[in-house]
């Protein structure tokens, strides 16, 4: 396997060749250009490794015990992390990323060299990390995704021990080819709550507590004011907004005829859409204030859909999450929420469809786009981090082209961006069981290679998970088989 340093000058030379100015880039085939931007890419890993590297030593000699002594502050910068963000030019949340993982790959390799020269002596075991600083070394991720998977599962405790952050760390890996930066943060702190449900009622508490509003008068006249909202009310303060502003902002273009009237009234105000939410969230004060106690008010209302697993509501072990966000929500939140909203009961088979939601007409049902939520957690398109209610059903089988049923098995959420997309540049969405998968144009691929969308629902993750356990338990406990005799 090649050196960091081995592959740090092959990719240098690589983009040494691509040019030296824009005009050397304006008559590149399409395909040339994105190798062009691949091998950018690659080199710019591979300086961030030795970035690292270098940080992680700057950190060594810069540490609190040192004082005015520190290799940062004999420079005239407080931190570490303030002279990495002055030499280099990155963001000052780029050089914490870059100090926290040369820390990481620094320890590790301190214990893996100590352990591999002088196996008579005790060693420290080595840190939970080890993978991640291994997959930097390798550039197999990035300093970004390397420090959303540190940050994400946060620090070894009495209930997550050093070897189960370790073990999480590899599946996250696993994934990071096909995930930003921020979605392996996401993906991290869901990994992290499954590992001890008491963390997630304990940091719900502590969120709930940070909860504040505060507005005040500005020399203008004009009052100004600032809040901070835990997950599950925070989520109810976006639905709000969402229900205000959604058609402005790329929401779902088919809905009922019933509802389309609002909707075209939203989107044909002459008002900006930040003057729109501010005017409308100031009515929905009025109405509150002015109303009267004994008043019965309509229906509709946004509200905070949160998933759960029978199981888990019945047992009271384990959690929930929002389902826009996935945000970890405990069991004492869900039962306050039921007895205020109700439920919907959704029931998966075996290869994780809905089955019980209703089919056999042109629109998508609101029981049907439960599942869907439920099921797809979100736009399917890779990448895409759309929640459901931005999404609309996509037949796979279309409605008029391909006389397709409004069957929830043949149904996919995509955001409206992601849909004409798809319709509108020649690709396509082929279901085979229960997986989906994604076919490119043949001008992008020639030989259609597919990718498979997967899942963005934390609940069905979860759900797939325990299935997986109980098989290997299942497997585990069954008696070897009895050997033929002759």
């Amino acid at each position: 396997m090649a050196t960091p340093a081995a592959t740090l000058l092959r990719t240098a030379d690589t983009v040494a060749r691509l040019g030296d100015s824009p005009a050397a880039f304006t008559l590149l085939p399409k395909q040339d250009l994105l190798d062009a931007l691949h091998a950018i890419s690659d080199l710019r890993q591979s300086c961030d490794t030795f970035s690292a590297w270098i940080a992680g030593e700057l950190n060594r000699r810069s540490v609190p015990d040192l004082g005015s002594a520190g290799l940062a502050q004999q420079e005239g910068y407080r931190t570490p992390q303030a002279m990495v963000e002055a030499i280099t030019g990155t963001t000052k949340g780029g050089a914490v990323a870059i100090v926290e993982v040369g820390k990481m790959l620094a320890e590790t390799d301190a214990v893996e060299t100590l352990q591999r020269e002088h196996p008579e002596l005790p060693a420290p075991p080595t840190p939970w990390q080890a993978p991640i600083a291994h997959a930097v070394t390798d550039g197999k991720v990035s300093i970004a995704q390397a420090d959303a998977i540190r940050a994400g599962l946060g620090l070894p405790t009495d209930a997550v021990p050093a070897e189960a952050l370790s073990e999480v760390a590899r599946e996250l890996l696993d994934d990071a080819a096909t995930l930003t930066a921020g979605q392996l943060h996401r993906r991290a702190r869901q990994l992290r709550d499954d590992l001890n449900d008491t963390e997630v009622a304990d940091r719900e508490k502590a969120q709930l507590d940070q909860q504040h509003l505060k507005a005040w008068k500005r020399p203008d006249g004009m009052v100004e004011g600032k809040f901070l909202y835990a997950p599950e009310p925070g989520a109810f303060l976006l639905s709000v907004l969402d229900e205000l502003t959604n058609p402005r902002r790329g929401g779902p273009r088919f809905v009922k005829e019933e509802d389309r009237a609002r909707i075209d009234a939203i989107v044909n105000d002459l008002r900006s859409t930040e003057r729109l939410a501010a005017d409308g969230f100031l009515e929905l004060l009025r109405i509150g204030a002015d109303a009267d106690p004994g008043q019965v008010f309509g229906t509709r209302r946004p509200a905070v859909r949160v998933i759960v697993t029978k199981e888990t509501l019945e047992s009271g072990d384990g959690h929930g999450s929002i389902q826009d966000t996935g945000e970890a929500v405990s069991i004492a939140t869900i039962r306050r929420e039921i007895r205020s909203t109700g439920t919907v009961a959704v029931v998966l088979d075996d290869d994780g469809q809905c089955v019980n939601v209703g089919r056999e007409q042109r629109l998508f049902t609101a029981r049907q786009r439960i599942g869907l939520a439920v099921r797809d957690g979100g736009c399917m398109w890779p990448g895409c981090d759309r929640p459901p209610s931005w999404c609309e059903a996509h037949h796979i089988n279309q409605w008029k082209r391909d006389h397709g049923k409004t069957d929830i098995a043949d149904g996919v959420l995509l955001c409206k961006h992601h849909h004409l997309l798809l319709h509108n540049n020649g690709w396509d969405i082929r279901r085979i069981g229960g997986r989906y998968l994604l076919l490119p144009p043949r001008s992008i691929s020639p030989n259609r290679e597919a990718r498979h969308l997967a899942t963005k629902s934390r609940a069905v993750q979860e759900w797939d998970a325990r299935r997986q356990r109980l098989r290997t338990h299942d497997r585990d406990r069954s008696p070897e088989p009895t050997p033929p005799s002759g």
